[in-house]
């Protein structure tokens, strides 16, 4: 009876054991079958860069609205994302068999594991030179001259980044330069527009000593029509009506014959442009939190469309593009406004053209796994 009885526990021993192993190989493999580094690229790659363009957005329009109220507008830039990984791992085994008629098998088995994942981001202001170049400094003619040659419509470029050509003024909407648009200005965009469309309209760049000159280039053999809008276009900007070629330079007013200057807008002057036309609360226009918004600008006849409309309610909205919450209220850009969408991507866009002297860095995502 008792060699029966050992007999049993003798294979019982055995068949438990036989079980365990199956679980410790496995454990052993999974460190060698999972690759933790490249399988993390696509997420971290979508996740970060969805967050960072987010994030841009949102801090565009707080500043946008901020300006409205006469605060300080702060950007903060992205120049680093550093992500690390750890995974460790460690399993405890132990087994043991006791003869004895009262005795019996035992087992232990343990398994710890860690994940951790530490992202460092790095956050930089803009200030002194930089906050000068990104923020204050006039968009380069050659830049929109390139913008109009891509593509990009005449009318957003001239009505948004342009504050004359050759003494021909654009209309403005913030306060202390506010003015009514100029009849010859309208007429100037709308020549332009049909002149783009045809592709007649292009843009070189000439080295003159030291420098290079930016040169708005006009097809010699286009259709009659666009001929004479050619003719017309030349005409009001005050240059040669047969000249296939002439200087573009920044300024307010020409100084050489055959010339056109454009005095064009900072990105800190469409802010504002931008900021004066946004909705606000009424509560806030009458207890002096901000100024109210120009009768001339909305959507009805002879009212000037706002850039981007930014529309304002206590709500959170349900379709937004872009919102923020400030002052109790929530200010937004409708996702189902194309236009306004339109606008608010070119002045995100914009920023890159205003760097000048040492290029900037984009922002480094570093993932370092362990």
């Amino acid at each position: 009876m008792a060699q029966m009885q050992n007999s049993l526990r003798k294979k019982r021993g055995c068949a438990s054991s036989k079980s365990i192993w199956p679980a410790i190989v496995g454990l052993l493999l999974v460190p060698g079958c999972t690759s933790v580094g490249p399988g993390t690229i696509d997420r971290d790659r979508f996740d970060y860069t969805t967050a960072m363009a987010e994030s841009w957005k949102s801090q565009m329009l707080l500043n946008i609205v901020k300006l409205r109220y006469s605060d300080t507008p702060v950007f903060l830039d992205v120049p680093s994302v550093i992500s690390q990984y750890s995974i460790q791992g460690r399993i405890n085994l132990g087994a043991g068999w006791n003869v004895g008629i009262t005795g019996g098998d035992t087992q232990t088995l343990g398994v710890e594991g860690l994940y951790a994942e530490r992202p460092t981001i790095t956050y930089t202001p803009l200030s002194g030179d930089k906050f000068t170049r990104s923020l204050l400094t006039p968009i380069p003619p050659a830049s929109l001259l390139f913008l109009l040659q891509s593509g990009w419509p005449v009318k957003l470029l001239f009505e948004l980044c342009v504050k004359s050509i050759n003494d021909i003024d654009n209309n403005s909407t913030a306060p202390g330069f506010a003015r009514p648009p100029d009849p010859r200005f309208q007429e100037l965009v709308e020549l332009m527009e049909r002149i783009q469309r045809s592709g007649a309209v292009g843009t070189r760049l000439v080295r003159k000593d030291k420098w290079e000159a930016a040169m708005m280039t006009f097809r010699r053999r286009v259709a009659p029509d666009i001929a004479r809008d050619l003719a017309e276009a030349r005409k009001l900007m005050g240059v040669d009506p047969n000249a296939t070629e002439t200087t573009v330079t920044y300024g307010s007013a020409p100084t050489a014959a055959n010339e056109i200057a454009v005095l064009t807008r900072s990105i800190m002057e469409i802010i504002i442009e931008m900021a004066s036309q946004i909705d606000v609360p009424e509560e806030h226009v009458a207890e002096g939190r901000t100024y109210a918004t120009l009768p001339e600008v909305g959507s009805g006849t002879g009212q000037v469309p706002p850039f981007s409309r930014v529309h304002t309610g206590k709500e959170k909205p349900a379709h937004a593009f872009a919102a923020i919450r400030n002052r109790g209220h929530w200010y937004w850009i409708d996702d189902r406004d194309r236009l306004s969408k339109i606008h608010f991507t070119f002045l995100m866009v914009l920023f890159s053209l205003t760097e000048t002297g040492t290029p900037p860095q984009a922002p480094l995502i570093t993932v370092p796994v362990n």
